[in-house]
């Protein structure tokens, strides 16, 4: 059989609860040909990631998830092979973060008026190497008794309509795929199905995605069912986009999903597919 690979992985740079190298130990403790390190708007775990895959045998592409807006929505757009120096990189994240901190101080300054005591000091404390977000605000209230899970935390107080819910200022779909493309990169239209599109709307994202120079879609996923993964390939060879494949993998945040084989061990992602990705290189 064909080796199974991730290439959608968190560590606690951005969102996830394993650092890099503990992520890279529990992929060569799985078996995996290839992971990529793919955190929110920053490249900060992806050397450590690559001297442990060094060491151990596995190989670490070098990712990044970036956020961008289509029709007033937050998609994501995954970059493999990505330089992390690259200027036109680092500007975008620069300016990705500077939005995130805005965001942050919304929500946080809403609670705070409303009783809960939390504070950007102590976040920041908790997860000093990491770009902080919504995902660290729930674990927060999970933690502090406001919620029953970080899922839970979302469902009650931060996702859209919610209490604490604030929009963050996002790059264009264009703008993502160019600090990836600007990088060396390959850009990757992430989970297509989690936006709510459907069948005319859906083809529209994903043309709307390759005319702003993403190359593939991320057609395998933790929650898609095999008729959905092979639906979703069928589109990308019909679009003239590669396909891409990971399990979106946060360690106990999202403790559901299991790198390399996503929830109930029901994805598996074959070196394949890598292959394809790296034949995309311009």
């Amino acid at each position: 059989m064909e080796k199974n690979i991730d290439l959608h992985i968190h560590t606690t740079a951005s969102d996830g609860t394993l650092t890099p190298c503990q992520t890279v130990e529990q992929a060569h403790a799985l078996g995996l040909a290839a992971v990529a390190i793919t955190d929110h708007d920053t490249t900060a775990g992806v050397m450590e990631a690559m001297v442990a895959g060094g060491s151990l045998g596995v190989e670490v592409i070098p990712g990044i998830e970036l956020a961008a807006d289509y029709q007033g929505r937050s998609v994501h757009i995954l970059g493999y092979f990505i330089d992390p120096s690259a200027a036109w990189l680092r500007m975008a994240l620069d300016w990705s973060v500077s939005r995130r901190d805005v965001r942050n101080e919304q929500i946080v300054a809403a609670m705070v008026a409303d009783g809960f005591p939390i504070s950007l000091g102590a976040l920041r404390a908790e997860d000093p190497d990491a770009v902080l977000g919504r995902p660290h605000i729930a674990a927060w209230l999970m933690r502090h008794g406001y919620a029953d899970s970080v899922e839970d935390a979302f469902r009650r107080w931060l996702n859209k309509g919610r209490p604490y819910y604030r929009a963050r200022e996002r790059m264009t779909l264009r703008q993502a795929a160019q600090a990836i493309r600007g990088s060396g990169g390959v850009a990757v239209a992430a989970h297509p199905l989690q936006y709510g599109f459907e069948g005319e709307a859906l083809e529209g994202f994903l043309l709307a995605a390759r005319e702003a120079g993403c190359q593939a879609l991320e057609a395998y996923y933790s929650k898609y069912s095999p008729a959905e993964q092979e639906a979703l390939c069928r589109t990308a060879a019909r679009l003239g986009l590669g396909v891409s494949g990971g399990s979106d993998f946060h360690g106990s945040r999202k403790p559901d999903i299991r790198m390399g084989s996503g929830i109930h061990g029901s994805l598996w992602v074959p070196y394949s597919v890598l292959e394809g990705l790296r034949a995309l290189r311009g």
